[in-house]
């Protein structure tokens, strides 16, 4: 079983100006990364009357056009085998592209430090909470691609409008990393 806090957040107005912040910059990453994948997903459709059976419709060079063939691991990793060693080592080699189909979640993962970047506003957001935008993106995916036990999929993704994307989370937040200001007012 899953245990999940909510906690109600009285904010004063200097916190409410950052959490409108990040969840502005949370929804717009949120929407770039969902039109990443569907922008493939639609490029390497074709109609089934019209599928060659011996070659493909769209290039192969225009399907993987931005995506690496490979990602290197830059540290070791954090799952241990019995004696204590990571199951992973720093300079692994890994496939973004498996069976022809690209591992679109190590892929995005892999590119929000490119982001940070380029975009230095989202340096000030924790990056579980990046992470966990393209976990959401994942979900929402597997959910439009892959069929439920009854054989159903859900619709077609949607852009989130400003007022449909209206949380964010910190995975690893423990609940004694929680302090409630005695005099119940805001710091600032």
């Amino acid at each position: 079983m899953l245990l999940k806090y909510k906690y109600k957040l009285k904010p004063c107005k200097s916190q409410a100006v950052i959490i409108a912040n990040w969840l502005s910059m949370a929804r717009r990453q949120y929407n770039y990364r969902l039109a990443e994948r569907l922008n493939w997903f639609e490029a390497t459709r074709t109609p089934v009357n019209a599928c060659p059976l011996n070659v493909s419709v769209v290039p192969i060079e225009r399907i993987y056009q931005n995506i690496p063939e490979f990602r290197v691991q830059t540290r070791d990793g954090r799952k241990k085998d019995s004696n204590g060693n990571p199951i992973t080592k720093k300079g692994d080699k890994h496939p973004n592209i498996v069976n022809g189909y690209v591992v679109w979640e190590t892929v995005q993962l892999a590119d929000l430090a490119q982001t940070k970047k380029l975009f230095p506003e989202y340096k000030s957001m924790h990056s579980q909470v990046l992470q966990d935008i393209v976990q959401r993106v994942q979900t929402t995916m597997d959910n439009f691609t892959q069929p439920d036990k009854n054989g159903k999929t859900s619709g077609r993704p949607k852009y989130k409008g400003k007022h449909y994307y209206n949380s964010f989370s910190y995975p690893q937040l423990s609940n004694a990393n929680i302090v409630k200001n005695a005099n119940g007012r805001c710091p600032c």
